[in-house]
C-alpha cells in the first residue's frame, strides 16, 4: 500500500469503477464500472485502488467485459491471496488517462452536479448520483424541497445533456415526477 491518508484518491484521480471482488484463484478481479455505459479501461493503464484510506497502485495487464462489470488482470497479482487485499476497493484513473467515451456516454462524475430542467426549462433539482441497475441507469436528482427523484437516463426522457452548460433537459412521461411524492 502506497498511501494511508486516503488523500491520493482525489484530484487528479477520478473514480471509474467500484465494488472490487475476487474472481477465481488466479488473482483476477471484477468491478462494477462507474461510468454511464462504457468501459474506461485500456491495457497498460496505471490504476489506483482505494479502500478505507489505503491506496495501492497497479498496472492493468488485461481487461474483459462480463455482464455489467469488467474482469481485470493486474501486473504482479497472480493469485487469490495476492488479490484479496484489493477486495472492496474503488478504482481510480488519473484524469489525464481517461478514455474518450462514445457520444452520448458520460463519466458519472461529469453528470453529478448538473441541473435537471423539466418542461419549459423549469429547474427540478441537481443530479447527486447515477444508479447502475444492470438495465437503464437512473439519475438520482435532489430537489430544492429535499426530495429525491429517480429519472431513467434514456434518450427518450433525457433530451439534451450539456456538461459544459451544466444541465440536462428532460421530457418526463406523465406521472414520473410525482411517483416518489406518494
Amino acid at each position: 500500500m502506497d498511501d494511508k491518508s486516503g488523500e491520493g484518491c482525489r484530484n487528479p484521480w477520478v473514480m471509474v469503477a467500484r465494488n472490487v471482488t475476487l474472481r477465481g484463484s488466479k488473482g483476477l478481479l471484477t468491478a462494477r464500472i462507474a461510468t454511464a455505459s462504457s468501459n474506461p479501461f485500456l491495457t497498460g493503464q496505471a490504476l489506483r485502488f482505494c479502500r478505507k484510506g489505503l491506496n495501492s497502485d497497479h498496472r492493468l495487464l488485461g481487461v474483459e467485459h462480463y455482464r455489467d462489470k469488467v474482469v481485470l488482470q493486474l501486473e504482479g497479482i497472480g493469485s487469490a491471496p495476492q488479490a484479496e487485499i484489493l477486495v472492496g476497493s474503488d478504482i481510480f484513473l488519473q484524469s489525464k488517462d481517461l478514455v474518450d467515451l462514445p457520444e452520448g456516454t458520460y463519466y458519472i462524475f461529469r453528470l453529478v452536479g448538473l441541473e435537471v430542467l423539466g418542461p419549459g426549462n423549469r429547474p427540478l433539482g441537481r443530479v447527486v448520483d447515477v444508479l447502475r441497475t444492470g438495465g437503464t441507469d437512473l439519475l438520482l436528482v435532489q430537489t430544492e424541497e429535499d426530495r429525491e427523484i429517480l429519472i431513467p437516463f434514456t434518450r427518450s426522457i433525457c433530451l439534451r445533456v450539456d456538461v459544459e452548460a451544466g444541465c440536462i433537459e428532460i421530457d418526463p412521461p406523465e406521472g414520473l415526477l410525482e411517483i416518489d411524492a406518494i
